[in-house]
């Protein structure tokens, strides 16, 4: 694969620390795909005992550790986050857990693709706090013209009586 241009790589729960060490893993990088010229990178593992965490040289990269059920992880991801419109890589969502890993360079709420609206002044959010939004429910009529990102509009059974 030498004229690879554009690698993205999404590894969960792997228990290979290669992954972890960046040294290594960008001299195989290197080796294997010398005209790579961007590399999205996100990695989790569950912290065991000692973690030999190695910084990436040429690809900067962003490390974060959350807790879920007593376990450690760590959570590694390439910047810029998100790298582009098309960069389809998430943060680990920790159910019944506390992430520790957003930081204010991520913000959960980047990454939520359906939003629901309650309330008016909350369409103003779907350009400043949730970019990636593409689908919203609402329960109200609305009047604005929506960012083009929106594909679809769900209607509850309230908004349906007003229209």
């Amino acid at each position: 694969m030498k004229n690879l241009l554009k690698l993205t790589l999404s590894i969960r729960n792997t228990p290979d620390l290669m992954f972890s060490h960046g040294p290594i893993f960008e001299s195989m990088l290197i080796q294997y795909l010398p005209n790579l010229r961007q590399f999205d990178y996100t990695m989790t593992h569950q912290i065991i005992d000692e973690v030999s965490i190695e910084d990436f040289i040429l690809w900067p990269m962003n490390v974060g550790f959350y807790e879920n059920f007593n376990s450690n992880w760590l959570h590694i991801y390439s910047l810029p986050w998100p790298s582009n419109k098309h960069d389809k890589r998430q943060l680990p969502i920790v159910e019944d857990g506390c992430n520790t890993s957003v930081t204010s360079e991520v913000e959960r709420a980047q990454y939520i693709k359906h939003v629901k609206i309650t309330k008016r002044d909350e369409l103003v959010a779907l350009n400043t706090r949730f970019p990636r939004a593409s689908q919203i429910t609402i329960g109200f009529s609305i009047d604005i013209k929506l960012p083009s990102r929106i594909s679809k509009v769900i209607l509850t059974r309230k908004t349906r009586k007003i229209i």
